[in-house]
């Protein structure tokens, strides 16, 4: 239970952060997406190794009450693990509400990329363009070659 209670500050952390991202890539074309992935990776490394310590004890629990599934408890004798069920299936929802916001944040990243795209395609066609129009060297003195030698 208090893997589960770490892993859902974990996930309001996401959250917010993710919620950062969506007003960071709105606001200012992503600046700080970097920054913001990272501080995001840090919270899932640390998710993923709740999860792994939570699957050891939900193993051993399993073993020990000879069950394959939540739904297989018998929660008039284990009233404690009636709440496992509901946390679990919250922290799925967010899960989910956090995807969906990644989502919308992806599309809008694509958006900008696709943007700058087109603005450094114009820069190059005007880079080409003022190469077009500089003077090639001219020689106005002329060049004479001496074949009497």
């Amino acid at each position: 239970m208090s893997l589960l209670e770490k892993k859902r500050t974990l996930f309001d952390n996401i959250v917010e952060i993710t919620l950062e991202q969506k007003k960071d890539i709105e606001e200012n074309a992503a600046s700080e997406i970097e920054v913001l992935i990272s501080k995001k990776q840090s919270v899932i490394d640390s998710i993923d190794e709740i999860d792994r310590l939570f699957s050891e004890k939900f193993g051993l629990l399993k073993k020990q009450l000879m069950i394959n599934t939540l739904e297989e408890i018998d929660f008039s004798k284990y009233p404690e693990l009636k709440s496992l069920k509901p946390k679990v299936e919250g922290i799925m929802a967010m899960a989910q509400d956090i995807m969906l916001i990644e989502e919308s944040n992806k599309e809008k990243l694509k958006a900008i990329m696709s943007g700058l795209k087109k603005e450094m395609n114009h820069i190059n066609m005007g880079k080409k363009s003022v190469k077009a129009y500089e003077k090639p060297n001219i020689y106005n003195d002329g060049i004479y070659i001496d074949k009497k030698k």
